[in-house]
């Protein structure tokens, strides 16, 4: 799943979800993403809250951030790829992209599971 659908992104209770779930998985520095609660910003509120903290991982930590990815279960060739961008701003703004996207799918197989077994 390279794209999220548009369908989810305006699903508040998923990106809840996938809000939750970026904070169980970063637990570096007491970050944490906050949602407004407002449907048509929400989705870019995560990613807008993801990346300046990502950047200054890469900046001052970057065994710290691959840790962090390591336990989001982002791979390492995405890891290497991503990392020989020599803009950090735009290396955090694709890491934050591909964080989104894996823990939207870890939101979504867990839905689709919990519905199975109904």
């Amino acid at each position: 799943m390279d794209e999220i659908p548009e369908k989810y992104r305006k699903d508040l209770a998923i990106i809840r979800e996938t809000a939750e779930q970026i904070n169980r998985d970063i637990t570096v520095d007491d970050f944490s993403v906050v949602l407004t609660g407002n449907q048509a910003t929400a989705f870019r509120e995560i990613k807008d809250q993801l990346k300046p903290f990502l950047e200054k991982l890469l900046i001052n930590d970057k065994q710290v951030f691959q840790s962090m990815l390591y336990r989001i279960d982002i791979s390492e060739k995405h890891y290497r790829m991503l990392l020989k961008e020599t803009e950090i701003e735009k290396t955090a703004d694709e890491f934050a992209e591909l964080i989104i996207r894996r823990e939207f799918q870890k939101v979504l197989t867990r839905r689709f599971f919990s519905e199975r077994e109904k």
